[in-house]
């Protein structure tokens, strides 16, 4: 798959500006935005402008639309909305797609296709939180999807102004746990990008290990206003990180996944990110409903299928959910 590959890019904020950004900057020359409302316009008339650790930066996609379906066949889908737009769009998909397209959802948390392994599996197993009425498990173009997971730490501030303090890392595997040829041909799609790219057997241990990094920073930045430094380092703070992560570890490893990074440097790793935000206090901040399903009680769900408890987590999302509650009272 090479530079001239159409690409699109289903919503326009941190991740979706940065992304752009990096691609077009490498030399891909159809990378096509699908922005609404006033982001639509600012982007349309005035680009991206990213600040990064390579620099300031100025692009111009080479579509930015307002709808999916306004575009052509693409060959490369990657969702960066949050978790819980995806239903309002999942059926418009099948316009764009050819019989190669990729589909790359970058979204936080346990994902609904968790359970899914390959074309052939039947009745597949559903993360009723994320999908109760089953409609993503059964209109999701499943056999196009590739998983993702994304370790970008960017800002919006303002429609089309990005800025990114840390380097960029996108983990990509095929459900399936195989390395296949349609994956790898994506490392020529992300050459030169800035953007560290590794092609894994085992997404879901890599879903498992960013999960761990949301659901113990973004809960708890809502409830003590805390940036990741203070979250992973300050002591009055720590002892409660440490028990989310090693809650969330216990129900990682009833699932199978290896968790690679020891609960110590976990948390000076997540310290190193520095006075920095997470997305879901931004939400909180902005009096936005939060993405608590996929990172908090998707958990939940799953690890009540193996007795699993997680006290502090769930006292710690719950005072989360009350604060949001409050905030979005008229």
């Amino acid at each position: 798959m090479q530079k001239n590959a159409k690409i699109a890019i289903l919503g326009a904020g941190a991740i979706g500006c940065s992304l752009a950004t990096r691609l077009i900057l490498s030399g891909c020359t159809h990378v096509s935005l699908v922005a609404r409302g006033e982001n639509f316009h600012v982007l349309s008339t005035q680009g991206i402008h990213l600040k990064d650790l390579t620099g300031e930066y100025h692009v111009q996609p080479y579509q930015v639309v307002e709808n999916l379906t306004q575009l052509d066949t693409q060959d490369i889908v990657f969702i960066a909305t949050k978790s819980n737009a995806l239903p309002q769009f999942v059926q418009s998909l099948q316009h764009v797609l050819h019989a190669d397209s990729l589909v790359i959802p970058l979204m936080n948390g346990i994902p609904f296709w968790y359970f899914y392994q390959d074309e052939a599996q039947q009745d597949i197993p559903v993360v009723k939180c994320l999908d109760a009425d089953q409609q993503l498990i059964q209109y999701f173009p499943l056999a196009h999807l590739i998983g993702a997971v994304v370790f970008i730490t960017a800002e919006l501030k303002a429609y089309g102004k990005v800025e990114s303090n840390n380097p960029y890392l996108l983990i990509l595997g095929e459900p399936s746990h195989r390395i296949t040829p349609r994956v790898q041909a994506l490392e020529e799609v992300f050459a030169n990008t800035e953007i560290e790219l590794r092609i894994t057997e085992h997404i879901r241990d890599q879903i498992w290990t960013k999960v761990i990094a949301n659901l113990s920073s973004n809960p708890l930045s809502v409830v003590a206003g805390a940036t990741l430094k203070d979250i992973y380092s300050h002591p009055y703070l720590q002892e409660m990180t440490l028990q989310i992560t090693q809650e969330v570890r216990q129900v990682a490893a009833s699932y199978g996944a290896r968790i690679s990074i020891d609960p110590m440097t976990f948390l000076q790793l997540g310290a190193e990110m520095g006075e920095i935000h997470t997305s879901m206090w931004h939400d909180y901040q902005k009096k936005q409903a939060l993405e608590m399903a996929g990172i908090a009680e998707a958990v939940f769900e799953l690890a009540e299928r193996f007795n699993c408890p997680m006290p502090v987590t769930k006292q710690i999302c719950n005072l989360t959910h009350y604060l949001s509650e409050q905030s979005l009272k008229p």
